[in-house]
């Protein structure tokens, strides 16, 4: 038996992300199924694709069974691709397709009415694609036995009873990155060393902000789940001594979500005497000294913080649970401990209170820049980041949008369209797109004055800041002229 994994294409490459890192969720999935079934497993990054090379390189591996994962902005081509694949809907014609990641698990209904996909997997993937090919490999097809499954039945659409999450993350196999090219990944634009991957030292998150997803992950408990630090140091350990890779950036929610965990796994590298880069994505309420002393004896030099806004209101209202003077001693602990810091900020924050419709309008949002600048002058920032806040499907802001009807109308089932960094996707009162594009590059202008100044640019990414450069500024003429 042939399976194919792919990570879908987008019908319109815009933003630069997807290019960076190999697509992880796939190669956790590649490795579970080799590890428990004698079947050739390949894997296809489409981001890398043009259209009809990938269509073309498909039909050659003929694949029984074909996985495609995709984010929203990548959910009108893989629709397309698999109507182009598979033009009439059949179980018994190959390859049977499934599809899943966020997108599909947030908005199941439109993936199965959409495409001719044979069925959907909502959630984790691992226990539940497997499932799947144990039936078809046995020549079996009865959907309705599968948890975590939705698919069409009489042309209704079926879903069938939540899997639980996985709660031993370290009985799952290290992801399967000989299936990919690592070369082709730049990786992050801010980084050490020339080789660059990232990795998950966890799955999930314990808190609830208005603006995150990851609410479409939290059908079961525990919402958050920690590998161990052995297992974590011993493909850390993986990737330097295999790979040869140097640096390592968790892309784990919250690394030090759980205090006693984040200093138990800068101990286990220690004790191991492994010499690599790391950096991670942090938050500001669970912060001390210790844990920034031993992150840094351990080789983290970056910590990535999600301070959102520089409004009290605003941390408030997207039930972020931080505070401006939170954030602020968090980034000076990290900084006194020899560490540089990184600045996640959004620009037009949008909540509800009391059911009313509230967001930063321009003068709350130009605050937060000022506030970034003053952590930069006072040497609490380095480097940080500037979007404009999104409502992804599965996201409480995704249900405010659509309760005050703020989605512009040329976006509308378009989710091709669906990248903050190249227009508004909710439409805002008293905020027009000249507005927003003033307030963009504004915020652009000091990301890469910062990333000058830090020395940390990663000289293979360039390509994707020209190409970044060139789209802001087609934007902003085209604001001017408006």
């Amino acid at each position: 038996m042939r399976i194919l994994l792919l990570n879908s294409p987008k019908l319109i490459q815009e933003g630069v992300i997807s290019l960076m890192y190999p697509p992880l969720g796939l190669l956790y999935l590649a490795a579970y199924i080799r590890d428990k079934e004698d079947v050739e497993v390949s894997v296809i990054d489409g981001c890398l694709e043009e259209y009809g090379d990938l269509i073309s390189k498909i039909h050659a591996y003929s694949p029984d069974i074909l996985g495609i994962s995709f984010t929203t902005q990548a959910a009108t081509g893989a629709y397309k691709l698999i109507n182009d694949l598979k033009p009439k809907r059949d179980l018994r014609e190959k390859p049977f397709i499934v599809c899943g990641g966020p997108h599909v698990t947030a908005l199941s209904d439109e993936a199965l009415i959409k495409s001719n996909c044979d069925a959907v997997a909502l959630g984790e993937g691992e226990i539940t694609f497997h499932e799947i090919v144990q039936q078809l490999k046995n020549g079996k097809i009865d959907l309705s036995e599968i948890l975590g499954v939705g698919y069409l039945n009489k042309g209704d659409v079926t879903i069938n009873p939540k899997r639980a999450l996985i709660k031993d993350l370290d009985a799952l196999p290290l992801p399967a990155r000989d299936l990919v090219d690592l070369s082709v990944y730049p990786g992050l634009y801010y980084k050490k060393q020339s080789r660059e991957t990232y990795m998950i030292s966890s799955r999930g998150c314990p808190y609830n902000c208005v603006y995150c997803a990851n609410p479409v992950w939290k059908y079961s408990k525990p919402w958050y789940r920690l590998r161990s630090p052995v297992k974590v140091v011993d493909e850390i350990e993986y990737i330097v001594n295999v790979l040869g890779i140097k640096e390592i950036y968790d892309q784990t929610d919250e690394f030090n979500g759980n205090l006693k965990w984040a200093k138990a796994l800068c101990d286990e590298i220690i004790r191991r005497g492994i010499k690599v880069s790391l950096k991670a994505q942090m938050r500001s309420d669970n912060m001390d000294q210790e844990l920034a002393e031993k992150m840094a004896a351990a080789g983290f030099w970056l910590g990535f913080f999600g301070v959102e806004s520089g409004n009290a209101r605003t941390l408030k209202g997207i039930d972020k649970r931080t505070t401006p003077e939170m954030n602020r001693r968090a980034l000076a602990i990290l900084k006194a401990a020899g560490m540089k810091t990184f600045a996640l900020l959004m620009a037009f924050n949008v909540w509800e209170e009391d059911g009313l419709l509230c967001f930063e309008d321009q003068e709350d949002t130009l605050r937060t820049l000022t506030y970034a600048k003053s952590l930069a002058n006072e040497g609490l920032v380095d480097l940080m980041s500037w979007s404009l806040t999104t409502p992804y499907p599965g996201s409480k802001l995704y249900d405010i949008m659509m309760r005050h009807n703020l989605i512009s109308p040329d976006i509308q089932d378009k989710w091709e369209l669906w990248d903050s960094s190249e227009r508004m996707i909710m439409r805002l009162p008293g905020i027009t797109e000249k507005d927003w594009v003033n307030i963009q590059n504004k915020g652009k202008w000091l990301q890469f004055s910062l990333l000058l100044k830090s020395g940390t640019l990663n000289r293979k990414s360039l390509p994707l800041y020209i190409k970044r450069a060139f789209s802001q500024i087609g934007k902003a003429i085209k604001a001017r002229l408006s």
